[in-house]
């Protein structure tokens, strides 16, 4: 089964902000269970959801919703995103320590050379 925008969307905001899927349920009030039906396209989350949702990735609930996704560019890299971060989520914990310090530094290395 494909991967919804939401999905996609959810999984990334959370992790980019090193949430566990517990920690976003305890907020939303859920189980730990609903919100991964959330991140794996099973279910879609209410209004009332989404609306707490944009209000704790600090995003719109258009982002979160991916209504702001129209063209078939930017689907192809959802597609190719939800690729990686299944590879990302299937590492062990060093593993994801080491792709995670690599990508930190490689972020910093492009931002000092943009900034010259």
């Amino acid at each position: 089964m494909p991967l919804t925008a939401t999905a996609l969307r959810l999984r990334h905001l959370r992790i980019e902000r090193n949430l566990s899927q517990q920690d976003v349920a305890n907020y939303l009030g859920i189980t730990r269970t609903a919100y991964n039906k959330y991140e794996n396209g099973f279910s879609q989350p209410t209004t009332r959801t989404v609306k707490k949702l944009a209000e704790l990735f600090c995003v719109s609930t258009d982002f979160i919703l991916g209504a702001d996704t129209p063209d078939i560019k930017q689907q192809a890299m959802d597609v190719s995103t939800e690729k990686q971060i299944k590879k990302y989520l299937s590492l062990n914990e060093n593993s994801r320590y080491i792709v995670d310090s690599l990508v930190n530094k490689l972020y910093q290395d492009e931002r000092t050379i943009t900034s010259i």
